[in-house]
C-alpha cells in the first residue's frame, strides 16, 4: 500500500485522538509510547495544532535522520494540502525549508 492512500483516520493513533487533545488541556504534559506506524510523528503535532494547544507558537519536532525529517515534512504537508515551507516545514544541516507562517517544524540535532 502506497503512503498517499493511507488516511490520517485510518492510523491507529486516531482511535485515542479525543484522550490526547483533552490530556494536554487538562495536563498541559503527556507521554505517549505507540508502535512505528502509529501515527506519532505524523499526526501528533497536527492534532496540537488543528486543536489550538500551540497557541501562537511552533510545533518542533526532533527527528534523528535528515532523511526522516524531509520526507515526514513532506507527507504532513501533503495531509494538509499546503506547500512545503509554508504551514509546514524542516530544517536540517545547511537547509532550512521554513518561513515566518511555519507552524510545524521537523528539524535534526545540530
Amino acid at each position: 500500500m502506497r503512503p498517499e492512500s493511507l488516511t490520517q483516520e485510518s492510523l491507529p493513533i486516531w482511535q485515542i485522538h479525543s484522550q490526547i487533545v483533552e490530556t494536554l488541556r487538562s495536563d498541559n504534559r503527556l507521554v505517549l509510547v505507540a508502535p512505528t506506524g502509529s501515527g506519532k510523528t505524523t499526526q501528533v503535532p497536527q492534532m496540537l495544532l488543528d486543536a489550538g494547544l500551540a497557541g501562537n507558537k511552533k510545533i518542533v519536532v526532533l527527528q534523528p535522520r535528515r532523511v526522516a525529517a524531509r520526507t515526514v515534512a513532506a507527507r504532513v504537508a501533503w495531509e494538509r494540502g499546503v506547500q512545503l515551507g509554508g504551514e509546514v516545514g524542516y530544517q536540517i544541516r545547511f537547509d532550512d525549508q521554513t518561513s515566518l507562517g511555519t507552524r510545524i517544524s521537523y528539524v535534526t540535532e545540530g
